[in-house]
C-alpha cells in the first residue's frame, strides 16, 4: 500500500538514480550515498564493484518491472537477511501488451517476492490519456519505469522533504557499442541504458521528448531538482568497458498468446 512508501521516506531526502550510459563516466558514489532514501531502477541492483562508484551503494527503495523482476531471483537471501533486508521494492505494471487478454501480470513476477503495487493498469491507460497517448493500441511508446515511479511519487506520495533526480537524460545519449546476448543476438539499436540491452526493434520503446518536457516542466513548478549531468542533447558516450563479466540480456517486445512483455 502507498500508506508505507508515505511513512518510509516521510521527511526524506530521495535521490531517483537513472540507468543513462552517461553515469558510468562519472564517480557519483559519495553524492547518491548521502541521501536518506536512495531509489534505484532495474539491473542497478546487480551492480558491480566498478559500477558502484559510479552510482554508489545504497539501495533504499527498488522498482522493477516484469523485464528485470527476475534479478530478486539469485538475491533472495539479501533481500531476506543481507544487505537488501530493509529495501522496499516497487512493482511498475506497465508493459506492451495492455490490449492482451487472459494474460496475468503477477504470474510473471517471481513467486514470493515482496512489493508494494503503483499504478494499477487502469490507472496507467487514464493516465496516459491525460498525455494524449493511446497505451493500449500503440505499438511500443509505453512510458518508461523512471518516469511512471517520479510521477507516483508527486501524485500519491507526496511526504518526503525533497525529490532529486541524477542519471536521467531520457534517452538523449546512448553509446556505439552494440551487445549481443548469450544466443548471439546482436542489438538492433545503440543502448541507452548502462547495462547495454539488446534491443530487438531499432525504435525506442518511450516516448523521450514528451517525457524529458514533462519533466522539466515539473522543475521549473519545484516540484523536483534535476541534476543533469552534462546536457540533455542526443549524444554518444565513449564506453569504457564498465560491464566487464557481466551477462548481457535481451529487451524487446515478444507478441505472441502468451507474451512475454
Amino acid at each position: 500500500m502507498v500508506e508505507s512508501i508515505q511513512e518510509f521516506v516521510k521527511n526524506k531526502r530521495i535521490v531517483f538514480v537513472g540507468n543513462s550510459v552517461e553515469i558510468m563516466n562519472h564517480k557519483l558514489a559519495d553524492i547518491i550515498n548521502s541521501y536518506d532514501i536512495v531509489i534505484r531502477f532495474g539491473r542497478a541492483i546487480e551492480a558491480n564493484k566498478l559500477q558502484e562508484e559510479s552510482i554508489g551503494t545504497k539501495v533504499d527503495i527498488w522498482v522493477t518491472g516484469q523485464f528485470r523482476a527476475p534479478c530478486y531471483i539469485p538475491l533472495k537471501k539479501e533481500f531476506k537477511t543481507g544487505r537488501f533486508k530493509d529495501t522496499k521494492i516497487l512493482v511498475n505494471r506497465c508493459r506492451g501488451n495492455f490490449g492482451l487478454r487472459g494474460w496475468v501480470f503477477e504470474d510473471h513476477l517471481p513467486k514470493g517476492m515482496p512489493y508494494t503495487q503503483m499504478y494499477t493498469d487502469r490507472e496507467i491507460i487514464d493516465l496516459m490519456r491525460s498525455f494524449g497517448k493511446d497505451i493500449i493500441h500503440t505499438k511500443y511508446l509505453r512510458p518508461s519505469a523512471g518516469f511512471l515511479t517520479i510521477l507516483w511519487f508527486i501524485n500519491k506520495v507526496k511526504t518526503y522533504k525533497s525529490l532529486n533526480l541524477i542519471g536521467f537524460d531520457f534517452f538523449a545519449k546512448s553509446i556505439k557499442e552494440r551487445a549481443t546476448d548469450k544466443y548471439g543476438t546482436l542489438s538492433a539499436a545503440d543502448p541507452h541504458s548502462w547495462h547495454l540491452p539488446v534491443y530487438m526493434v531499432s525504435s525506442g520503446a518511450h516516448d523521450k521528448d514528451m517525457e524529458q518536457q514533462y519533466i522539466s516542466f515539473l522543475e521549473r513548478r519545484g516540484l523536483l531538482k534535476w541534476n543533469v549531468l552534462s546536457d540533455l542533447k542526443e549524444g554518444k558516450i565513449k564506453y569504457t568497458d564498465w560491464m566487464k563479466g557481466m551477462k548481457i540480456i535481451k529487451s524487446g517486445p515478444k507478441r505472441s498468446k502468451v507474451s512475454k512483455i
